[in-house]
Parts: structure tokens; C-alpha cells; sequence
């Protein structure tokens, strides 16, 4: 009997896992770039400019203003099974040296891998004193990054009041958001969990980067310290009850000029991309997160399926939401 349970078990766990790999086979679709030309992020040029937004892929930027750059979710490498841990994509490969060196604050969404992956080989750039953000989770997972370096450790507490947090010299704000990660297949959440304690190497595998918790964030660009020139709402998951308020409150007093939102699965995202486009009313509604981070950006670029990126583009836009893309590795002036 304890014999045929265990056969049972093994074929379901056999035809879970084969779903599960189908399912990630046919995730993603390549993307006709002629077709979504029309909805391309442009810059605005002016005499003015003095804003830079570069996106990495994923849910990777860069927002540069005069001479400093905060980073939010540092992963260029896109591994694969095979090479997990192994491959790791230069940054100076993707990114100028000079960009990367005016990096002074990063912000980390969560601990999953396609999130924070690169961070060790962005450390080589990055300002001395620079703020690294993340869920207390998170920098427990990263925690050897710190060892011999100056880096300030910023560790977030999901159930505290959140405050806003300066760079060194008060370019760059963030204030937390805090955020609900959606499901990966049907209500299954893959690589949930923490760390409790600090870890003495990064991990090697996808499965030892969990979650933690997950956080969106509202980035102020200031100028003298005190006058906001510029406010984006980059969206990393679904605002919970406490993001959303604090979303509100934070937006009576001022709008936000852009929303950088999540868009990898159309019908796990778009309420919640729409109250937080209600409430931060901004200009522009860039999407990201819609590539294929299991595919490396040498081959053709994938959207995800669920995304229906193309579609979404055209039918927001018809409906007069300014939503537009970028690709990954492009730079526009705001």
C-alpha cells in the first residue's frame, strides 16, 4: 500500500513538474519591434534636460539627474538553469562606466534573483556611502556584498512606518511602498520565504533567493534639497492596503510625473496598475517587466505571453492612458 501511495506520488510530482516545464518553455513570445514602434518611450528634448531614464530589462532602471544616479533592481544577466550562478553579464558591457559610477543609491523590489542577481559585480562601481534598500530579508541574502565595502545597509521592516530616505547628497528620495507579489501558476507562489540571519556567501541556486517581502517605491528627484523637480511611482507589485494610503497621502500633496508599473501578467496587474494611476496621476505609464528573463539578451527578445504586451499597448492607448515601453538597454531624456 505504502508502496503504491509512494508510486502515485512520484508520477503527480512527475506530471507537475512537466507542466511546470511547459509552462516556462512557452512563456515567452518574440517581440515584432517594428509593431510597437508607435509606443516607444521618447525622450523630450529641451535645453533643459537634465533627467535620464535607462532601462535594464526586467525591472531594472537607471534614473541619472546632472551627475547622480539611483539604481532600482540591479540584474542584466538573465541565467539559465544550466549556468545559474555561473553566467554573469559585465555591466560595463551594457551600461557606460561613467553612469555606473555616479551611482549613489540603490532600491531592491525583493529577493528573488531577477531582481537583485548582479548586485556583487555592481558593487565594483558604485559610490563609496551609497544607500543599498532593501526588505531586511533581502539584505540578510545579500549580506556579504557589505564585507570590506563602505555601503550603507538600509534594511526595511514591512509591518514599520516607512520614511522617506535620502542619498548622501539629497538628489535622490524614496519612500517604500509596501507591496503583495502575485502568483507565478495559478495561486502558487514560487520561492517564498526569508532569511532570518545574515548569509556569509550569495546564494548559488534560484531557489536560495526567496522573496522576502516585496516593495514598490515613490522616487523624488529634488532640487536644493527641498524642491521636487521630478516624481516617479515605480510599481514592483500590487500596492497593498498600507502602500495604497500611504500612495494617497504622499500624492495629495504632490503628483507624480511618471509611473513605471509591472506588467508581466495583463490580468494579475492592471486593477491595481490603474488605482495607483488614478491616485499618483502621472503624465506617463511606462510598462516594464514584460521581457523574458529566462531568455538571454543575445538571442531575439521575448515578451511574456501574458503580458499581451502588443495588444495592451494599442488598447490602452486608444482609451488616452499615455502607457508606452522601452527596450531593454535604451535611454530616454525626461
Amino acid at each position: 500500500m505504502v508502496k503504491k501511495i509512494l508510486k502515485l506520488l512520484a508520477v503527480v510530482l512527475m506530471l507537475f513538474l512537466s507542466a511546470a516545464y511547459l509552462r516556462f518553455h512557452f512563456l515567452g513570445k518574440e517581440l515584432d519591434i517594428e509593431s510597437i514602434k508607435p509606443y516607444l518611450t521618447q525622450s523630450i528634448e529641451d535645453k533643459n534636460d537634465k533627467m535620464e531614464l535607462t532601462y535594464l530589462g526586467c525591472a531594472g532602471f537607471i534614473i541619472n539627474y546632472h551627475d547622480k544616479g539611483i539604481l532600482c533592481d540591479p540584474y542584466i544577466s538573465n541565467p539559465g538553469i544550466f549556468n545559474f550562478g555561473k553566467k554573469h553579464t559585465p555591466w560595463k558591457d551594457k551600461v557606460a562606466e561613467t553612469t555606473l559610477k555616479s551611482i549613489d543609491m540603490v532600491t531592491i523590489s525583493h529577493g528573488h534573483y531577477d531582481h537583485c542577481y548582479d548586485i556583487k559585480d555592481l558593487c565594483n562601481y558604485i559610490q563609496p556611502e551609497s544607500k543599498i534598500i532593501a526588505d531586511i530579508s533581502v539584505q540578510y541574502q545579500l549580506n556579504s556584498i557589505y564585507t570590506n565595502k563602505t555601503f550603507q545597509n538600509t534594511g526595511l521592516h514591512y509591518q514599520q512606518q516607512q520614511q522617506w530616505i535620502y542619498n548622501r547628497d539629497s538628489t535622490f528620495r524614496v519612500y517604500p511602498l509596501q507591496s503583495i507579489h502575485n502568483p507565478h501558476i495559478g495561486k502558487m507562489e514560487f520561492f517564498k520565504g526569508k532569511y532570518s540571519e545574515p548569509l556569509s556567501q550569495l546564494p548559488e541556486r534560484a531557489w536560495q533567493w526567496p522573496k522576502g517581502e516585496d516593495y514598490s517605491y515613490l522616487i523624488d528627484i529634488l532640487d536644493n534639497d527641498t524642491s521636487i523637480a521630478y516624481r516617479i511611482v515605480l510599481v514592483n507589485g500590487n500596492l497593498n492596503t498600507e502602500g495604497m494610503t500611504a500612495l494617497k497621502n504622499l500624492s495629495n500633496q504632490r503628483h507624480s510625473d511618471l509611473q513605471l508599473q509591472i506588467f508581466w501578467k495583463e490580468e494579475l496587474v492592471k486593477e491595481n496598475m490603474m488605482n495607483v494611476y488614478a491616485v499618483a496621476k502621472p503624465e506617463k505609464v511606462i510598462l516594464h517587466h514584460w521581457n523574458n528573463f529566462f531568455v538571454s539578451f543575445d538571442e531575439p527578445l521575448q515578451y511574456l505571453r501574458d503580458s499581451h504586451l502588443p495588444e495592451v499597448l494599442k488598447e490602452y492607448n486608444k482609451k488616452g492612458i499615455p502607457v508606452s515601453m522601452m527596450l531593454p538597454f535604451t535611454s530616454v531624456k525626461l
